[in-house]
């Protein structure tokens, strides 16, 4: 929900009930007077100008109901126009009164369910992750597609950098090595990191960002893929959602990264 001021919003939407149950009393009265069912909205008469600003008053109110509200705003606020329908703010009335509670209970629903903060979608990691991970993680075996997702990760940066003679952490450090690529050890480089300083050295942008992503990959190894595989403990669902985000971020610099095998012969 995004009101700004929601004491005005509650005011508004208060004052759209009161034109609404005055409309209603002015109804009723006509009834009693035997004065035919009819309204358009507009006219001279006092229900004539009830309807009117109810009209104008409107749109500000579903606006409201649209930030606080959305799944359940359509076009309750609409009046009905065929006298089978009967009353025609009923439905209104009805969606104002909710809106009220939504608002008036705000607070306190804040206060149970606590800061809204960004969420995760699982589906947005990197495919190597989630493709290996989905089946695994929809039948509840958190740990189990954890590890599959480090040995898609594993076996992808093997394919990419043609190395067949290394595995695990050590994986990452023959990718993402300071050193030149030799015949048969090409290397991992991030294209938008300019190599080179001003001075002809090598940046410390550059150095950073590969000693960085050499360190993460051992690091998810070690940390993550080696654990899980030779502990016995289940992996509780945030966790291992956790670790496969970690893995998500190690993927999409492998995939993103160049390879460099100016050394091959």
């Amino acid at each position: 929900m995004s009101i700004a001021d929601p004491s005005a919003a509650l005011e508004e939407i208060g004052r759209f009930i009161d034109l609404i149950v005055k409309d209603r009393e002015l109804e009723e009265a006509e009834r009693g007077g035997g004065r035919p069912y009819q309204r358009k909205g507009g006219g001279d008469d006092e229900r004539g100008r009830v309807n009117t600003e109810i009209l104008r008053l409107q749109p500000l109110i579903e606006a409201i109901a649209l930030e606080v509200d959305p799944y359940e705003a359509s076009d309750r606020f609409k009046r009905y126009t065929t006298v089978a329908r009967g009353w025609g703010w009923g439905a209104a009335l009805n969606a104002a009164e909710r809106l009220i509670g939504i608002l008036e209970q705000q607070e306190k629903l804040d206060a149970i369910l606590g800061p809204k903060g960004p969420l995760l979608a699982a589906g947005d990691l990197h495919r190597w992750v989630w493709n290996a991970a989905v089946d695994l993680w929809d039948s509840g075996h958190f740990k189990e597609a954890v590890q599959s997702a480090a040995s898609a990760v594993e076996e992808q940066t093997r394919l990419k950098i043609d190395r067949s003679d290394v595995a695990g952490a050590a994986i990452f450090g023959e990718a993402f090595s300071l050193d030149p690529p030799k015949a048969g050890r090409p290397r991992l480089r991030f294209p938008h990191i300019p190599e080179k300083a001003g001075s002809g050295e090598r940046s410390q942008e550059w150095i950073s960002a590969h000693e960085g992503a050499m360190s993460f990959g051992r690091g998810c190894f070690q940390g993550i893929r080696n654990l899980q595989a030779h502990g016995t403990a289940d992996l509780p669902k945030q966790q291992a959602l956790e670790c496969l985000a970690a893995l998500s971020v190690l993927a999409r610099w492998v995939d993103d990264a160049r390879l460099d095998n100016r050394g091959h012969s």
